[in-house]
């Protein structure tokens, strides 16, 4: 028996590499979809992989002799070939096919028999990655309920079995909610990334905030205001680019006035220059642009200009919690390539009991968490991460 993975851009190419390489014969063992490659986290290329095997007996001379030739680039196709496991494989025990249509559904019913045998065997859990020892408890009922609770999260599925396999190597009883929550935690803790603090400077210091319409990028940054003016005695100033909204540049103009902050509106670039002069003594200035379609290119290349002559010293990305989790990659990699994200805001935290697109995206993007948002109210309703605190919410949440 002989398994290999195939990568390709999509699973059905990545099935015609099979067919290509071992024939009809093969038996498909595994599929998972990944992204390969990118920078921090973007533009990973999404990829499909399979894991096949064939019976070397059921390969006709011309196929064994093209097997053969690979075998000196066995790392490179990432080939695994059971005879070479240190474990003793599975020995056929019908004789060489001979060719007949007889002799080769015989040997199509034993291959099929043998696959049955190995999917519990030491060699197939090895080409797995999983402890033989512990296999049998991925079918355990305990570690059902929990992959059934993952996913009703939308936890991804690569991240359930990252999960399980990481609490089976630890021999975490899956029927001891104290032990799951402590290794569960644990792992979450681990994702989140959060923003490092800025230390005080004499320097302006400018703040974008980016993000699709309907997010709240507008109630966020008075949050922040309050907090850098009140909490903080910092001297700040707010700027709206949304001049394609006027309740947005009403919104912020009320909340300057209570606050006692100045209000400014940028029309274009341009005038962020003179904007951004005029207030050179603030210690920080918050900018509010407008929302933006992750679907118009139109809309994306006016905010890379925007921002590239503004020249912020930090891009925040504000997302919905309550945004579905594939449209929240969309968002990510649309605005990242405009433009230079380098923080990531998350709000409405308080309008979902799903946390699976949270840990999702904190496990396949780089983007710190500087702030998340768990209300409407000013400036009470946004939270500093606190790694330990905000792993236990979510924690409680995915195990619900």
């Amino acid at each position: 028996m002989r398994i290999k993975r195939y990568e390709a851009p999509t699973l059905q190419e990545a099935l015609v590499k099979v067919k290509k390489d071992l024939g009809p014969e093969a038996i498909i063992l595994y599929t998972k979809t990944f992204r390969k490659g990118g920078v921090l986290g973007f533009f990973g290329t999404p990829m499909a992989e399979i894991t096949a095997g064939i019976d070397l007996n059921l390969l006709d001379d011309t196929t064994k002799r093209k097997a053969a030739s690979r075998e000196s680039s066995v790392l490179s196709e990432r080939e695994v070939l059971v005879g070479k496991s240190s474990v003793t494989p599975v020995q056929p025990q019908v004789s060489t096919y001979s060719g007949s249509l007889d002799s080769a559904r015989v040997r199509a019913k034993t291959l099929q028999r043998e696959l049955n045998e190995m999917k519990t065997s030491n060699t197939f859990q090895a080409s797995r990655g999983i402890n033989p020892v512990d296999s049998a408890a991925l079918l355990s009922e305990g570690f059902a309920r929990l992959k059934k609770k993952l996913l009703r999260q939308e936890v991804e599925d690569f991240l359930i079995q990252k999960i399980i396999k990481g609490m089976i190597s630890e021999k975490i009883d899956p029927d001891k909610n104290e032990e799951v929550f402590e290794w569960l935690n644990r792992f979450v803790s681990a994702s989140i990334k959060v923003a490092p603090s800025v230390p005080s400077s004499k320097f302006q210091r400018v703040i974008a905030f980016v993000g699709p319409t309907g997010v709240g990028k507008t109630t966020t940054i008075a949050k922040l205001a309050a907090r850098f003016s009140l909490m903080e005695q910092k001297r700040v100033a707010m700027v709206t680019a949304d001049t394609y909204r006027i309740a947005a540049t009403e919104q912020l103009k009320t909340y300057g006035r209570i606050m006692g902050i100045p209000v400014e509106v940028a029309d274009s670039a341009e005038d962020m220059i003179v904007i951004l002069n005029k207030y050179k003594n603030m210690d920080v200035v918050l900018v509010d642009t407008a929302g933006r379609s992750p679907s118009s290119d139109e809309q994306l290349k006016e905010l890379k200009n925007f921002i590239a002559k503004s020249q912020p010293d930090e891009i925040h990305l504000v997302l919905s919690a309550t945004t579905k989790y594939f449209d929240m990659i969309r968002i990510i990699e649309r605005f990242g390539t405009s433009v230079p994200i380098n923080r990531m805001i998350f709000t409405k935290l308080d309008e979902t009991r799903f946390y699976g697109a949270f840990v999702n995206l904190m496990n396949n993007f780089q983007i710190p968490l500087a702030y998340y948002a768990v209300g409407q109210n000013v400036p009470d309703d946004l939270e500093v991460p606190e790694v330990r605190s905000l792993s236990e919410k979510i924690t409680k949440s995915l195990l619900g």
